[in-house]
């Protein structure tokens, strides 16, 4: 183990700290400058943590969460030396003992918050001190000196936690000197604000002209009569609960309704807040939001992409300079610590790769039999190299000597090659023919057998047609027009 100074193994920033927090130093904290945290909510966060029940705010942000945290980990060796590589799996094994996704999760409330605090809760394994728990503390209990140093605030006092002891993930300032960061909710409380007033006076106008409102007109001389007028009070509270009522013969009872000209209402100012609030979070509205096109969709789709890959890449980086360094340093003395990031890149389609793989044979290189199968997935073996035919039965032109051949028997030839083509595909196709169309036959069979008409079978033939296919069914059809395109790649090719 290398020569390095232990952590703190106690649990330091509990709620009840007893006499512990009377030893330590007191020391003076800064004030987050957050000007709307100041202005609206007095410096404490509750008015930040009111912004998640918002619908939209919830789900967007649950989006972005939900995409990082759904991306596979995995652990890098800092090279190919035995020492790094038991290194690695040291911190592989511990990755899944503390639950490393759920703990991205929380700390990925910086976003939406400005910081996150962690406290590292260390345990002795035999000879190495590991990670027994990773517990994400609330951020509200905490504060930070002038040296950016965290603290503990107590009972209106602040106390200096230890070195190595926490993990802080800070996240949106836009300089060194703001520990605390800048989350989302900065930018997302007057979009917010906005919208659940607009709702609030939405509810009112429901409530006022959902229903006419009944309205009793009197002459002059009676409204001046207060039995008159109560009269009139009772016949009025009469129309709210009765289907009938009985009114004196002077008197005019009226519905009064809402009427409003134009094009503007609250449902467009709360839709115009939801976009405004999609954009801050998300950067673009088609993946909460109706899309105009499929390609707008798709460039939409990237910037998320770009926004979540950007989220992955900072807290992997915080995570491994905070914990993974100090930790390794403690228990490997020869080793590099790895490196912990997640994959965030969506998978290539196959298609693209194969017309990649053609563009790049033309060039005159082949895939190697691993690349096949690392790219293209099991299922794959080498094809048997082609029988030799006897030059008197040879039926395909074999270079340019043989330029004599007719382009009637060119074209014959290339015939015959895509039928053997589309054989072999067939062939693998049928390989399995129970997996790729057994169910589907016995579907069909047994809706001939109950149905009690034509029209009723036919129904349940188009319902059929509209159910999504068996995903390995899929697999095998794609697998089989993959080996197809490859052989008419190399085909054409040669």
């Amino acid at each position: 183990m290398a020569d390095t100074k232990k952590p703190k193994f106690t649990e330091l920033s509990k709620v009840d700290h007893g006499k512990q927090m009377a030893k330590a130093l007191i020391e003076i904290m800064i004030d987050n400058p957050d000007s709307i945290l100041k202005s609206k909510g007095n410096g404490q966060l509750n008015i930040y943590k009111d912004l998640l029940r918002d619908d939209q705010v919830k789900s967007c942000f649950q989006q972005r969460r939900t995409a990082v945290t759904q991306s596979e980990y995995q652990v890098t060796p800092a090279s190919e030396s035995a020492a790094d590589k038991e290194a690695a799996m040291f911190v592989e094994d511990m990755l899944s003992h503390i639950g490393f996704d759920q703990l991205t999760d929380k700390m990925l409330y910086a976003i939406h918050f400005g910081w996150s605090v962690a406290e590292l809760m260390f345990g002795q394994d035999e000879s190495r001190i590991i990670l027994d728990q990773v517990k994400v503390r609330d951020r509200g209990r905490f504060a930070f000196s002038a040296t950016n140093d965290l603290l503990l605030k107590k009972d209106s006092k602040t106390f200096p936690m230890p070195a190595n002891k926490f993990w802080v993930f800070s996240h949106g300032a836009d300089h060194d000197d703001n520990p605390y960061g800048e989350g989302l909710a900065h930018s997302l409380y007057w979009p917010v604000f906005f919208k659940r007033n607009g709702i609030k006076f939405w509810l009112i106008f429901l409530e006022k002209f959902g229903m006419p409102t009944a309205t009793a007109k009197l002459p002059s001389s009676q409204i001046k009569d207060r039995k008159q007028r109560e009269q009139a009070l009772e016949v009025l509270d009469a129309i709210q609960v009765d289907s009938g009522v009985v009114v004196p013969e002077d008197m005019v009872i009226e519905l009064v309704e809402a009427s409003r000209s134009g094009t503007a209402d609250y449902s467009q100012l709360q839709g115009a807040m939801d976009r405004a609030i999609s954009k801050i979070i998300l950067s673009q509205t088609m993946t909460t939001d109706d899309g105009s096109s499929m390609s707008q969709a798709q460039v939409h789709k990237g910037v998320k992409d770009d926004i979540v890959k950007s989220d992955a890449d900072m807290v992997c980086d915080s995570f491994n300079r905070q914990v993974i360094e100090p930790l390794i340093a403690l228990n490997f003395a020869n080793a590099q610590p790895p490196k912990v990031w997640r994959k965030t890149e969506p998978e290539e389609d196959l298609a693209q790769v194969a017309e990649r793989d053609h563009k790049i044979y033309q060039l005159g290189y082949e895939p190697t039999e691993e690349y096949v199968k690392e790219t293209y997935g099991p299922g794959w073996r080498k094809r048997q190299a082609a029988p030799s035919i006897p030059f008197g039965n040879q039926v395909e032109p074999m270079g340019a000597e043989f330029a004599e051949v007719s382009p009637l028997t060119e074209k014959r030839v290339q015939h015959r090659r895509d039928q053997r083509d589309i054989v072999d595909a067939g062939e693998y196709l049928a390989t399995d023919p129970e997996q790729a169309v057994g169910p589907l036959v016995r579907k069909i069979v047994e809706f001939a057998r109950t149905a009690g008409s034509e029209e009723e079978f036919v129904k349940r033939l188009d319902e059929l047609a509209e159910q999504a296919p068996d995903n390995k069914v899929v697999e095998r059809v794609r697998n089989a027009n993959i080996m197809a395109r490859m052989r008419g790649y190399t085909k054409n090719a040669g």
